[in-house]
């Protein structure tokens, strides 16, 4: 039968839950440690790699599984893939778009709504006993009324777009393609090119993918054209902002809040200044992975190695990465 390897070390109990999802006829296997190496030993007998995780899918890793038929991604990221490689093998990699823009979304909002109200340190200060109530409340601030940024307006921007409208916030975007006007009128938003953007609005959330136009884009520069108090959440991808720079503004009072799901590398170093900064909400790129959306995006993809190994290429174009 067919080896699925799924490219990453879950505990016993998610794959349990995962055991049902995989199709008939073919066997599933994942990694036992968690490391290249394992990555690499595991490769030689897989026929598909379902790839979910940091670990890199590399030129070594790809020469190491000669059975290797297709890459198929548990979500849409792409940077741990080495596209060349690949190409070079003609072996086709394929992306799950959309399955976990629900889950990001909702990871957006509510990183947002916890740095502009200042929810850890609020939290930290009543635990050890603190009630000084109007010191307190007078340092939070009001989503209602506030110019939200959305940097990329995609599957993930779209659904945050639509969560935030019953809060009363004036919705800007920036993208590439701009949408046509219908769009703009359903989704309530309003273009704006994009340093334009940074300087109007009052919260900045990262949407849009990690690619040689986007990295590094959000660097000392455009940090300065943001309005001084503003906010900034970043749930898309590390390389878009420059992590130092971030933490400047950070310290220097030019940012009023962070709240990052990604990093510059993942994880961060112990001593990375990015953990110690103030002001600065952290979750470990778990935006996109609830249990429930987890469970999702292992049975899309699944279902879309099924598809590919009967042949049923037409379905699975518009998800074709390289």
């Amino acid at each position: 039968m067919p080896v699925i390897l799924l490219t990453n070390r879950y505990s016993d109990e998610v794959l349990d839950a995962v055991a049902p999802l995989v199709p008939t006829g073919f066997t599933f296997r994942s990694l036992k440690t968690l490391s290249q190496e394992a990555l690499v030993e595991a490769a030689a007998e897989a026929d598909y790699f379902l790839a979910s995780g940091r670990l890199r899918i590399d030129a070594d890793v790809i020469a190491a599984a000669p059975r290797l038929r297709m890459v198929q991604r548990t979500g849409v990221g792409t940077d741990g893939l080495d596209t060349a490689a690949l190409l070079a093998r003609d072996i086709p990699a394929y992306v799950n778009r959309g399955v976990n823009a629900r889950s990001v979304a909702e990871h957006t909002v509510m990183l947002l709504l916890a740095t502009m109200r200042r929810l850890p340190a609020v939290h930290e200060r009543t635990v050890q006993g603190g009630w000084a109530k109007n010191e307190t409340g007078l340092s939070m601030r009001s989503l209602h009324g506030k110019a939200v940024g959305l940097l990329g307006l995609g599957n993930i921007g779209r659904i945050v777009a639509r969560m935030l409208a019953p809060f009363g916030v004036d919705l800007r975007y920036h993208k590439p393609q701009r949408l046509s006007p219908a769009e703009e009128q359903d989704l309530n938003v309003r273009y704006q090119e994009r340093d334009e953007l940074l300087r109007n609005v009052d919260a900045l959330c990262i949407l849009c993918p990690l690619n040689a136009e986007t990295r590094g884009m959000i660097d000392g520069q455009a940090l300065s054209v943001m309005k001084r108090g503003a906010y900034l959440v970043n749930t898309a991808r590390g390389g878009i902002v420059d992590e130092a720079a971030l933490v400047a503004a950070l310290e220097s009072g030019h940012l009023a809040g962070v709240a990052t799901d990604v990093y510059a590398q993942e994880p961060p170093a112990v001593d990375a200044a990015i953990r110690s900064a103030k002001n600065v909400i952290l979750t470990p790129h778990v935006a996109g992975l609830t249990l429930e959306a987890f469970l999702t995006m292992i049975a899309s993809a699944l279902k879309n190695i099924e598809r590919f190994h009967a042949g049923d290429m037409e379905s699975l174009a518009p998800n074709r990465l390289v």
